[in-house]
């Protein structure tokens, strides 16, 4: 999946979470609760969120629900620190601090202690599939999908592993390791600076921050 399609995908979802989640942000006044121990939370949460998705056993539907979880944490740690429309840029910014821990941690470790290996597609019959389980010669296994129904010529597909099988398998081709590492450290700076905008527009109005926006689909009154 390409960062643009994660990053926006990401960030859309968030945004309807809070949409319809958002009566719980809608408060006038100082904020109230742990603010910026919600921040912290929700960045601990992409950590393990990562953790879950780049090492054994690369549970993909926990690594999902801890940085949905993240998500919530983070943003409304950011609204009711920002007041006003910080609900909505907090969600851009659960999107830029999610994304990167999901995105580069793979392909970062593999350019360092991948190899390349030719394995077998198993059970294939000639037609493309998404996803598959691939059979390699050092009796590992390894589970994949791809966005597309994609064809392996002989039955055979070429893979980056881990000689440790810690890390998960990936096609093999140009990691672009350098592209996700400056774009994940963007994302980050651009996360960073929507808290900061937040804490100094919540210091300029000496914590009296307006309730976070309340659109007209939204529940609640």
């Amino acid at each position: 999946m390409s960062i643009g399609w994660e990053f926006f995908g990401g960030t859309a979802l968030v945004l309807l979470i809070i949409v319809v989640a958002g009566r719980r942000l809608r408060r006038p006044g100082s904020p109230k609760g742990p603010t910026w121990r919600n921040i912290a939370i929700g960045a601990v949460l992409f950590v393990l969120a990562g953790g879950l998705y780049t090492l054994p056993p690369h549970n993909i539907i926990f690594a999902v629900l801890a940085m949905l979880a993240g998500c919530g944490f983070f943003v409304i740690g950011i609204a009711t620190l920002g007041g006003g429309y910080f609900g909505y840029l907090g969600a851009a910014a659960a999107g830029m601090a999610a994304v990167p821990w999901m995105m580069t941690p793979t392909p970062l470790l593999l350019s360092h202690v991948g190899r390349t290996v030719t394995c077998k597609v198993r059970g294939y019959d000639g037609t493309g599939v998404k996803s598959f389980t691939a059979d390699c010669p050092d009796g590992h296994s390894h589970d994949l999908s791809s966005g597309d129904y994609r064809h392996f010529p002989n039955g055979q597909v070429q893979l980056i592993v881990d000689p440790n099988n810690v890390l998960p398998a990936q096609f093999a081709g140009p990691l672009h390791v350098t592209t996700k590492v400056v774009s994940s450290v963007l994302l980050l700076l651009g996360a960073s600076g929507i808290i900061v905008a937040a804490a100094i527009n919540n210091r300029r109005m000496r914590g009296e921050v307006p309730h976070v926006a309340n659109p007209r689909f939204s529940s609640g009154p």
